[in-house]
């Protein structure tokens, strides 16, 4: 009985293993897309900033306007605070990402952490952000 309990537990160490190994590279792939589109939106560089966000994803457009106008009239700042993988199927990635957003000087700005579940899925083989979903935020000083 012991033997046969071994044997099963090491079967399964041996499965979770490679499962594990490849979740932890997606994790790291999704967490570059997240990091690098911040950067981008920092230097307030649309075109670079929007090259990471997936060109089917039914916000797309409207996500371009809206940086658009936020580029010209404010100086809003990001940083990601954590990045926690949730799962992923044969299509979609999710990840669970906090982003404390800032505008100094802007009056009536209130700084925030916005609390996300954020969708990635593939386009020409890359990682890209495919929509954003706010489940809070929380007021900072």
């Amino acid at each position: 009985m012991k033997t046969r309990f071994a044997l099963a537990a090491t079967l399964i160490a041996l499965t979770w293993a490679p499962v594990t190994r490849a979740d932890d590279a997606l994790t790291a792939a999704l967490e570059k897309v997240s990091k690098d589109q911040i950067a981008a939106f920092n230097r307030e560089d649309l075109a670079a900033t929007m090259a990471l966000a997936h060109t089917k994803s039914p916000t797309y457009d409207a996500a371009r306007e809206t940086l658009g106008a936020y580029f010209k009239d404010q100086d809003i700042k990001a940083e990601q605070i954590s990045f926690q993988y949730i799962g992923h199927d044969d299509e979609f990635a999710l990840a669970r990402v906090k982003v404390k957003v800032t505008s100094p000087g802007t009056e009536g700005f209130e700084a925030n952490v916005a609390d996300t579940v954020t969708l990635f899925h593939q386009e020409d083989g890359n990682w890209k952000v495919w929509d954003t979903y706010l489940v809070g935020s929380e007021l900072v000083k």
